[in-house]
């Protein structure tokens, strides 16, 4: 984490604990986009985490689906957050692909 991203994340911060705690949830997305921002600052530093950041908070509205929008990995740029539908689908490949690897291990 950069020196320089220190006092956003402490903001965001204060904002979690003093304003956002006493309102009902209201993001679309997981994580929230208060969480999404602190990790992108982390991982990005200052520049490229506000980009994303920002571009977070303006997807955030009445009018999408919401969804699993994760942090993109460094050098990554954001893909389209997963829906419930296409989660279920990357958790049960992931599920296969750990079952396949049990079997193969058991068959030693």
């Amino acid at each position: 984490m950069s020196w320089a991203s220190r006092p956003l994340i402490a903001a965001i911060r204060w904002y979690q604990r003093n304003i956002s705690a006493g309102r009902p949830p209201r993001c679309r997305y997981a994580p929230t986009c208060s969480a999404y921002a602190v990790e992108s600052l982390k991982v990005h530093g200052v520049l490229k985490g506000t980009i994303l950041s920002i571009w977070r908070l303006l997807r955030c509205n009445p009018f999408t689906k919401g969804g699993v929008d994760r942090v993109p990995a460094p050098g990554e740029w954001p893909r389209k957050p997963l829906g419930h539908d296409e989660l279920l689908e990357l958790y049960e490949k992931e599920d296969a692909e750990v079952r396949d690897a049990q079997a193969k291990r058991l068959e030693r």
